[in-house]
């Protein structure tokens, strides 16, 4: 073989041969950082390091590609113009992928801050989703900075033009900036349990640029605008405690023995499942007279449950607990004892 097909032959051999070393260099890197770092007990105990190794993970094998790319393109002899070209490439390729690489991480921190413990951040969806797009508005000026274009000019265009742009999406806007102050308040956050106007109830599942998503004790999920939802009046039964109060209407003939009445009461009460009655409460459970009906006297139960979606549970506990009381002392019958109404012998509102 003369000396011009070898140099031929070379000169084409060592750039594929280093854009296939770096991807394989990139595909090692990627494999251990996979199999073997992301799966350590190092990385269990600071999960800040687990966030940057899922955000970096997709561009290892780019970036390893790259760079043998970058090095075939030096040892190459290619034309000037070409050349060039390939490197502007290049270059846009990478920073595209750093700049993705850089969202990922911030909006997965975002999102850890916000269903951490503590949750220093009402709303991950939301805050990630706006930081990620500023994250991507940097990463694109940086691009065009590093391409020689000048930034100046085409930011002075798009604040002229950003004003038609706010009045076409204005609903769109308006959503998001209701939302931005929803979380900045921190009256919800992502896990709260809050009932509507309409009376729909339920967790805080999530709170985007857009809307609230609530998930109902029926796995329903209620999508509510952040604009309509910032103009209504709601119960975030999650402040400022979980705990809520809870109220069980009860009636018991004219006659009948009100101390007897409050001590079964009481009984049942503190009969309640220590996973839904909170009896660490400062507040002691009670019970009241409500009012005088026409053929009953009205009494108020009231105590406390661990979270607001007990509420049903902790009634109907303690309606059958009282009842089961009730009947243990001699009143299941409504002609043994005069406890019991004539038609009815108690009632609860669930």
């Amino acid at each position: 073989m003369d000396m011009a097909a070898w140099s031929s032959i070379r000169e084409f051999v060592i750039p594929v041969a280093c854009i296939v070393a770096g991807a394989g260099i990139g595909a090692l890197l990627e494999f251990f950082l996979q199999r073997k770092i992301a799966t350590s007990g190092f990385v269990r105990r600071h999960p800040w390091l687990g966030v940057l190794i899922d955000s970096i993970d997709a561009g290892v094998l780019f970036w390893a590609t790259a760079l043998g790319v970058h090095v075939a393109l030096a040892v190459s002899t290619l034309p000037d113009n070409v050349h060039r070209l390939l490197d502007q490439t290049l270059l846009v390729l990478v920073c595209a992928s750093v700049t993705i690489v850089a969202a990922r991480f911030v909006g997965g921190g975002v999102m850890r801050l916000s269903r951490g413990p503590g949750q220093q951040i009402a709303s991950g969806t939301l805050f990630a989703s706006v930081s990620q797009a500023l994250v991507v508005v940097l990463g694109a000026l940086f691009t065009l900075s590093a391409l020689g274009i000048e930034v100046t000019p085409l930011l002075t265009a798009l604040g002229v033009g950003g004003l038609a742009v706010a009045l076409a999406l204005q609903p769109p806007l308006a959503n998001l900036f209701s939302g931005l102050q929803l979380v900045a308040s921190r009256q919800i956050r992502w896990g709260d349990y809050i009932a509507l106007p309409s009376g729909q109830e339920g967790f805080v599942e999530d709170i985007n640029w857009r809307s609230v998503s609530i998930r109902e004790s029926t796995n329903n999920l209620v999508v509510v605008p952040n604009l309509v939802l910032a103009q209504e009046i709601f119960v975030n039964y999650r402040l400022p405690e979980p705990r809520v109060a809870v109220r069980v209407p009860l009636r018991v003939a004219y006659g009948s023995d009100l101390d007897f009445v409050e001590r079964m009461a009481l009984e049942a009460i503190s009969m309640v499942g220590d996973d839904i009655h909170d009896t660490t409460a400062s507040q002691e459970a009670f019970v009241r007279v409500q009012e005088f009906g026409d053929a009953s006297v009205n009494l108020s139960v009231g105590f406390f449950v661990r979270r607001a979606i007990d509420q049903e549970r902790a009634k109907s506990e303690f309606l059958r607990c009282f009842y089961q009381l009730m009947c243990r002392n001699g009143v299941g019958s409504m002609a043994a004892h005069p406890v019991l109404p004539r038609e009815r012998a108690l009632t609860g509102s669930v």
